[in-house]
């Protein structure tokens, strides 16, 4: 009884403890721009900072074993005809600029991959040039915060955090709503990380590739302007530093590779 007890207690203990077991094999992240946006100063995003960057909307693939998995959606190819009109001013204040080359089914296509191969959609944040395509992805299931503030109004027009007629087909969706962190495949390939600040629903996504290693998915996270909750930001960042410090992490800002070409 007491070897059967001992046995117990040791199954309870396995279970509880994080399995640092090697990153699955055949996965790849590519990387995609949708649109771009004009030249910002880096003072919008840095304190202090000088100058300006021309950045881009991006979004990014994982194909896995399990299923492939959609970090972001990037901006709705409903800004084509009239940006303005969706976007509201925040079009023209941020040079908003999107061709059909961007669409996300031309995109996806690059890696022989169709809008109902996606699995997963996982949602950093509601913002619009990140998260505004979810309507393509009616066969997925998404993965989201419980506190994210995206509604499914369907009325054109700006908010402080998201447009809300780019979540008008929300309820239509399979939706994962967390209260915390997840492993999406239960191996530790991919793994969805809490980080409210940008947005009180933040979250960012980290894949342990077998060459590449640790990588974090994330951008906005680390952007303490117009941030949300400055505090919770900083919390989000430490994560960050101790994902980079115990496993030499590193965060895509620019890619070097993007799809079709892949890192491993």
């Amino acid at each position: 009884m007491k070897r059967l007890a001992a046995l117990a207690v040791l199954c309870v203990l396995a279970a509880m403890t994080p399995a640092f077991a090697q990153p699955a094999q055949g996965i790849r992240l590519y990387v995609f721009t949708a649109g771009s946006l004009g030249a910002l100063p880096k003072a919008a995003l840095q304190i202090a900072g000088q100058a300006s960057v021309d950045p881009a909307p991006v979004f990014y693939v994982i194909t896995h074993p399990k299923g492939n998995v959609l970090v972001e959606t990037g901006n709705t190819e409903r800004t084509m005809p009239d940006a303005g009109g969706w976007w509201g001013p925040l079009a023209k204040g941020f040079g908003l600029k999107m061709t059909a080359h961007d669409v996300i089914a031309v995109q996806l296509a690059k890696i022989g991959l169709k809008l109902s191969d996606i699995k997963f959609v996982v949602l950093g944040h509601t913002q619009p040039d990140r998260s505004a395509r979810m309507g393509k992805f009616l066969n997925a299931t998404f993965v989201v915060q419980n506190e994210d503030p995206a509604t499914t109004s369907g009325e054109p027009g700006a908010s402080m955090y998201y447009v809300p007629g780019d979540f008008v087909d929300g309820q239509k969706h399979n939706v994962v709503r967390l209260d915390g962190n997840l492993d999406l495949f239960n191996d530790r390939s991919i793994e969805v990380i809490r980080a409210p600040g940008q947005i009180p629903g933040g979250q960012f996504a980290l894949v342990r590739l077998p060459k590449q290693g640790t990588v974090l998915l994330t951008d906005k996270n680390l952007v303490p302007r117009g941030a949300w909750s400055p505090l919770a930001m900083y919390e989000g960042s430490q994560k960050m530093r101790q994902l980079r410090d115990t496993e030499g992490a590193s965060v895509i800002f620019k890619a070097t590779r993007q799809a079709p070409d892949y890192y491993e």
